[in-house]
Parts: C-alpha cells; sequence; structure tokens
C-alpha cells in the first residue's frame, strides 16, 4: 500500500519538476524576446511523460505469465537517460533579427503550464487530505 502511495507522490513530484523545469525556460523565451538569433525552446511534455511512466515501475501494466509457453517480455531498464531535452520550437515565424520567439505563443504556454503547476498541487493535496481522512476514520 504504503508503495503505491509512494509511486503516487513520485510521479507528482517528477511532474511539478518539470512544469518548473518548463516555467524557467518560458520565462527565458519571453525575456529573450527581442535578443537577436535567439531560438524559442521548450520541453516536449508529451513524450517526457511517456518517459515518465515507462521509467516508473508501479504505472508499467505487465502480463502474468501462466504457462511456460507463454513469451517473457524483454523490456530494458535504461533509467541513465535525461527525463526531458529541451529542444528549440519549430515555427516559421522568424523575425528580421533571427529570434523566433513568438509572444502570443509563450505568454499562452506560460498560463497554462502555470495552470497545470497549480492544478498537480491542488490535486496532491487533495490526496493527502483524502488519506487524512481515511486515517481518522
Amino acid at each position: 500500500m504504503f508503495e503505491k502511495i509512494n509511486a503516487m507522490f513520485n510521479l507528482n513530484a517528477h511532474l511539478l519538476n518539470l512544469y518548473a523545469k518548463r516555467e524557467e525556460i518560458l520565462s527565458s523565451n519571453i525575456a529573450n524576446s527581442e535578443t537577436p538569433h535567439y531560438k524559442a525552446m521548450d520541453i516536449n511534455f508529451k513524450d517526457t511523460f511517456q518517459k515518465m511512466l515507462r521509467n516508473n515501475k508501479n504505472f508499467r501494466i505487465t502480463l502474468k505469465n501462466t504457462s511456460k509457453n507463454h513469451l517473457t517480455s524483454k523490456t530494458k531498464e535504461n533509467n541513465n537517460h535525461t527525463l526531458f531535452s529541451i529542444q528549440p520550437i519549430k515555427t516559421k515565424n522568424i523575425k528580421i533579427n533571427g529570434n523566433t520567439v513568438d509572444m502570443n505563443r509563450e505568454r499562452i504556454e506560460f498560463i497554462k503550464n502555470t495552470l497545470k503547476y497549480e492544478e498537480n498541487l491542488i490535486f496532491i493535496k487533495n490526496e493527502i487530505k483524502n488519506m487524512m481522512l481515511v486515517l481518522k476514520g
């Protein structure tokens, strides 16, 4: 039971770290919106989240072998790679000075990221509150 609780909090801790790092990147993009030749950067959240799920054993779906004739899975554990990679945003909107920051996109993504961060905090808070209610009886 404690392993599942721990796994849930670990996943949410990783998500909070990811949102915080993305907020730093988006802030940097906004701060450099007028810097010549600056390339806007971002994290591919979908790929990163899938990596997180693959690396977290407790969220992995495994099949139980009930016969010796069943095939065994050949998944490799590889936790040595970085969880996320920061990549330049592919855009056709390049300013005359070579800058690729689109302020409208950055503002929207910044707000969305902030809301997701706060949503995750509220989820954790409610989970703790529910556990306390169960423990108190």
